[in-house]
């Protein structure tokens, strides 16, 4: 498809570059998420890092909040059409596109961050082929913490969950959660609030950084940690603009990437615990650890959402989850 190529002209794209750094070069980069999440945190890092290291000649503005009308469904293409020359992208919502783009999100499937980022890792050369094919490089993967359940009661177990009009974010979430009973609804970010604030909806999916980053709070003020899955954004970059670029140029840009991501998976971590004590502060009430019984029955409604997913993935998938078991040294359900 090439939707987007009547936008290109929309916005001050520095696209042509020379054989070696001479003239500044500027890029716009859309994030759907904002500037005070784990995300927005993420790719001021990388921004930084890149002009440092290019002494001011690279540099990045920020579209942060979905400020330039891209979500992260429309971000693919976009990149790939060069209506922008990068973008921070969650890729859940690209699971019609193909797959791969779900399996960071297939749930229970990773413990913590450093199993999620193994996965990640073991699926990344198949995550390079499938970006090259839609015209772009990956920069950097960038985790979010596990999700969890943020809603305007307690809610610790499936007679709590069942009916729930909750936020889902792909279709592994919307396919778990209607099994165990709740009335799941796929959203973008950006919908949450106004669904929350008219009463469309009495719960998200989602971390309890994130939340807090959007103010959820303000309507769901309780958050149980479910430990969900641990899905990622990608950064990626337009190939023909990676093309254009020189040596030396790449080799700035692939450094500052490569800081960014060990950056952002070792940051993680810290996020979610101070996430944890301004939930407490805030006055919100904060169950860390599920009810056993709960947690498996979920996980127990997650198995035939992960045999589907290697159903569709097909050997692709099926070596990456292989080898991810190999790895663990434990068996994956499903």
């Amino acid at each position: 498809m090439k939707l987007f190529n009547a936008l290109v002209g929309a916005f001050s794209l520095s696209f042509t570059v020379t054989a070696a750094i001479a003239e500044p070069i500027v890029w716009d980069m859309p994030n759907e998420y904002p500037a005070t999440s784990i995300q927005g945190e993420t790719d001021a890092f990388f921004s930084a890092r890149l002009e440092e290291l290019s002494g001011g000649e690279m540099s990045i503005v920020h579209h942060y909040g979905g400020a330039i009308g891209f979500r992260s469904r429309d971000q693919l293409d976009a990149v790939g059409d060069g209506a922008v020359p990068l973008a921070n992208t969650f890729i859940a919502p690209l699971g019609g596109i193909d797959p791969l783009f779900l399996l960071m999100s297939l749930p229970f499937l990773t413990s913590d961050s450093a199993e999620a980022r193994a996965l990640f890792e073991i699926a990344e050369p198949h995550f390079n082929t499938l970006l090259e094919s839609h015209n772009q490089r990956l920069l950097y993967s960038s985790p979010w913490a596990p999700s969890g359940l943020w809603s305007r009661k307690e809610i610790t177990g499936l007679e709590a969950l069942k009916l729930l009009k909750m936020r889902s974010y792909d279709a592994n979430s919307t396919k778990v959660f209607r099994a165990a009973g709740a009335a799941p609804v796929q959203l973008s970010w950006a919908d949450i609030v106004p669904q929350l604030s008219a009463g469309g909806i009495d719960g998200v999916l989602t971390s309890i950084e994130a939340g807090l980053s959007a103010s959820f709070n303000e309507y769901t003020p309780v958050f149980a940690a479910l430990n969900y899955d641990s899905t990622i954004n990608i950064a990626t970059i337009n190939l023909d603009v990676w093309n254009g670029l020189s040596e030396e140029q790449k080799a700035i840009l692939e450094q500052a990437a490569n800081e960014t991501e060990d950056h952002a998976w070792a940051n993680v971590d810290v996020a979610v615990s101070l996430a944890y004590e301004e939930a407490r502060a805030a006055g919100m009430t904060v169950i860390a650890e599920p009810d056993p019984a709960y947690r498996a029955a979920l996980v127990d409604r997650a198995a035939p959402v992960i045999a589907e997913w290697l159903e569709k993935s097909g050997e692709t998938g099926q070596s990456i989850l292989s080898s991810f078991s190999t790895a663990m040294g434990r068996e994956i359900s499903n």
